[in-house]
């Protein structure tokens, strides 16, 4: 019972943790985005750092992604969906900035 009390406190904990960071990796970027406290390049370089961060906060600590083997599957999984994403992505681009040259045009 109290080991089952203990990894419940310790699950509590890892979620507060991660809600406070991605609290905190949120609220950074919005008062930069109303204060404009420094350069436009600049604000977008901590926002980028921001928002990548925060994408590491939820993996490592809502989806419990890490490199252990317990999660090798689900880390393969979303390196599958990542790649998907990006085929997507870049083709439809791709398609899309080819798309005049390929059309004939009559006058």
């Amino acid at each position: 019972m109290y080991n089952f009390i203990k990894s419940h406190n310790t699950e509590i904990k890892s979620y507060l943790l991660g809600f406070f960071l991605s609290l905190i990796l949120t609220i950074i970027p919005f008062f930069l985005a109303i204060q404009k406290i420094f350069s436009n390049h600049i604000n977008y370089t901590i926002i980028l750092i921001c928002a990548i961060s925060q994408i590491i906060v939820h993996f490592i600590y809502f989806l419990h992604l890490d490199f252990s083997l317990k999660t090798r599957f689900n880390l393969i999984a979303l390196l599958f969906v990542i790649i998907i994403i990006f085929i997507v992505t870049f083709g439809s681009i791709w398609i899309m900035y080819n798309l005049n040259h390929h059309v004939t045009h009559t006058a």
